[in-house]
Parts: C-alpha cells; structure tokens; sequence
C-alpha cells in the first residue's frame, strides 16, 4: 500500500495569464476556472494554483477563448508530477554519468529525500531523451555536421546487466561516433 506525500512544507504558487484584459475589446478578463496540481521538484514540492481567465463582455467577439498561465509549462510538463528539474538530474546522471536506474533514485532520495519509484526513474529518462530530441531538431549547428556526413547511420546494441532486469538499448551514429 502506498503512503500518502507529506504535503506540509509545500509551496503555494499562484499562476495567471500575463493578459489581464481582452485584447478584442479591452474590458478586464474574469476567471473562468481554475486547476490545482502538484508538482515535486529536487528542493520543494509545489502546490501550484493556474487560474484560467476569459472575457466578461457577452457581445465580445473573443468571448469564448480562455487565457491559461504559461509559466506552469516552465515547471514540468503537462500531466507529470515531477518538474523540469528532476527531469534533467535523472538525464545527467542516466546519460552523462552512465547511472543504472536504481543508482539514481538511491542517489535523489539520499540527496533531495524525493520518494521516487525505479519505474518512474525509467520513464522520466524517456521524456529526458524525447526532449532533447526535440531541442536537437531545433539547433542547426548539431543538424549540419549530419547532413555533410549525409545522414545517420545507426547501430544498435543491447545489453541486458542481469537476468530479468530491464535491456539498455545503446545507439550509435556509425558515422560521427555519437552515441
């Protein structure tokens, strides 16, 4: 059975949309709902509070949309629990430092006392890879030496530590020896 977080020395963070009036018609937006979540970062957990406005003019022609905060993507991704922060921790020490799964939670929870399961260790390394990816796509000065090379070739290796633990999955750009 799981123990509940201890929720006590929590943060209140309280998130608004940078508009506070209707950009179509200029009366002063109203707030329509709002959603509460947690979010678990190396240091605090945080109890953040995103209010989402809409304009009060019945005749306004924009009525119906609805401002959300951004600054809430600045803390972890939609639907995780644990912030951009752990993300990136779990990615250095996964794909830097060359730490096995288990190693990094021992070492968040010795460190920043973070209840963390290996499973969920595993798939916060998948969204460290994901977004990396998607910050590589972006960057030109990593995409040009690919294209000089002419492309990616791949080589794929697996290697499993002990019996019935998970496979790690090595790639390899044959090419340019990045792994």
């Amino acid at each position: 059975m799981r123990t509940p977080r201890d929720r006590r020395d929590s943060t209140q963070v309280e998130l608004y949309p940078p508009m506070q009036e209707c950009p179509a018609c200029h009366q002063p937006l109203i707030e329509r709902y709002h959603q509460q979540r947690w979010i678990i970062q190396l240091d605090q957990q945080v109890k953040v509070v995103s209010h989402f406005l809409e304009c009060g003019n019945t005749h306004c022609e924009r009525r119906a949309a609805v401002y959300r905060p951004y600054q809430e993507d600045t803390l972890a991704l939609r639907g995780d629990t644990f912030g951009l922060d752990v993300v990136a921790r779990i990615g250095e020490r996964r794909y830097r430092d060359n730490m096995s799964i288990t190693k990094i939670r021992d070492q968040l929870k010795s460190e920043s006392n973070l209840s963390i399961s290996v499973k969920e260790v595993a798939l916060l390394c998948e969204v460290f890879l994901a977004l990396v990816t998607t910050v590589a796509r972006q960057e030109p000065a990593l995409i040009e030496p690919l294209r000089l090379l002419g492309g990616i070739v791949l080589a794929i290796d697996g290697v499993q530590p002990e019996k019935s633990h998970e496979t790690l999955d090595i790639l390899r750009d044959v090419r340019s020896g990045r792994v």
